[in-house]
């Protein structure tokens, strides 16, 4: 930026997006993402992975969680993931997803001596606060399009 100045697409944000990725922020079907990632992998003989990020718990829904798994087979992805929030409130021991209060106990964030632990899989690896991310990590979770886990189920893998 420095340099070249903000240029939107590709020096605007806080982050960028490496690799054959559709940026996080892509207004884009989950089946569509997989499918045009999809030819990359068979091209690269080292790291690779397609993801798709749910905006809740997959085993609400074991039906869409199998079918995008599916799905990634048959269309070539050598390593895929399903991203999906998991917080746990280390008071009452809750363990799901967590808004602001606890469904569990009640308890909001801010209250007691420990917050919510938020578990997130960012740049490989599961993360157990996003407190402990960077500028440039949360402002890319933030940014994260999240696939519906009700609603992916009655989508059919095609093109969009």
């Amino acid at each position: 930026r420095k340099r070249f100045g903000s240029i939107e697409g590709v020096t605007d944000r806080e982050y960028y997006t490496n690799s054959f990725h559709i940026p996080v922020y892509y207004p884009i079907s989950a089946y569509k993402k997989i499918q045009l990632e999809a030819p990359y992998h068979a091209l690269t003989n080292a790291g690779h992975i397609t993801y798709v990020e749910l905006d809740g718990d997959p085993s609400t829904n074991l039906d869409a969680f199998e079918k995008i798994i599916r799905y990634m087979k048959a269309q070539g992805i050598g390593y895929g993931s399903i991203n999906h929030p998991v917080d746990r409130d280390p008071i009452c021991g809750y363990n799901g997803i967590i808004g602001d209060t606890c469904p569990k106990c009640g308890r909001k964030e801010d209250e007691g001596e420990v917050g919510f632990q938020r578990i997130r899989r960012i740049t490989g690896y599961l993360v157990g606060t996003l407190d402990r991310f960077n500028n440039a990590k949360r402002a890319e979770v933030r940014d994260r399009v999240k696939h519906s886990v009700v609603t992916e189920v009655k989508l059919t893998p095609k093109e969009d």
